[in-house]
């Protein structure tokens, strides 16, 4: 098994997928921003209007069922209104991710996104995600938490991510965090540290959170890989039992740290 292996299994291909702007009240430039967000995706997206519905929603759409639904200045303010540094610089706290339902449920939905400054907004989807999970496993704090870096030293070198680190290490939480580089960097830390110096750790980005046995929480994961650190291909589950094999497989291959 390899990461590139789950994120064959986790995309669920056999679905038409579509996001509904109903009833906009938003400017036009948000809308575009929408489009463009998905923009070469496998995710189509188009405004309606339609009467005796709500008002400036989103609808995510599978074979043309609603199955999920967020206010349109939910979508802005969390994905079309900012970029990496609010997380990168810790403006937004772990404690106030609050990722809208229609993009949190494209779960299973495969995204080829192009980071800065191949790209724009694409890759914006996989550091929400990544920072829903993060917040699922503090909001618990029990369990395991899998997380690679691809570089160690991203972890405190970004003021965002060293804060959101040192919250989740203060749980009962058994954090586990991967990526190249000298681990001396992160001694002080309650962290499990893995610096395995092979390519799925330099090309791996991941974020697994499989809850304690007997929980009632729900799992999740997020796997992604590159092969040139400017466009990635990955998926997200939020299925305890996928994000148990993928925190196994990890384990499995790199617990010896």
């Amino acid at each position: 098994m390899a990461l590139r292996e789950f994120i064959d299994e986790f995309a669920d291909g056999d679905h038409e997928t579509s996001l509904s702007i109903v009833n906009s009240e938003q400017p036009p430039m948000v809308a575009r921003m929408l489009n463009s967000l998905f923009e070469d995706q496998s995710v189509s997206v188009s405004e309606v209007a339609r009467v005796l519905s709500e008002s400036d929603v989103v609808q995510l759409r599978r074979d043309g069922r609603v199955v999920a639904q967020s206010e349109f200045g939910d979508v802005r303010d969390s994905i079309l209104a900012v970029n990496s540094d609010l997380y990168i610089t810790g403006t937004r706290p772990l404690e106030a991710v609050d990722t809208p339902a229609v993009v949190r449920d494209l779960e299973g939905t495969r995204f080829r996104v192009r980071g800065y400054p191949a790209g724009t907004k694409g890759k914006l989807l996989l550091i929400e995600i990544s920072r829903y999970i993060e917040a699922m496993a503090l909001r618990h704090g029990d369990g395991e938490l899998h997380t690679g870096f691809q570089r160690l030293s991203r972890i405190v070198d970004e003021r965002g991510t060293e804060r959101a680190y040192d919250k989740l290490a203060a749980t009962d939480l058994d954090v586990h965090v991967y990526g190249v580089g000298d681990p001396a960097t992160l001694e002080s830390r309650s962290l499990t540290v893995h610096n395995d110096d092979v390519e799925e750790i330099r090309c791996g980005w991941f974020v697994v959170f499989v809850p304690p046995p007997e929980s009632e929480a729900v799992g999740a994961a997020l796997v992604a890989v590159t092969d040139d650190d400017v466009e990635w291909d990955g998926v997200w589950t939020i299925d305890t039992a996928k994000a148990e094999r993928v925190a196994a497989y990890l384990s499995t291959e790199y617990g010896q740290n």
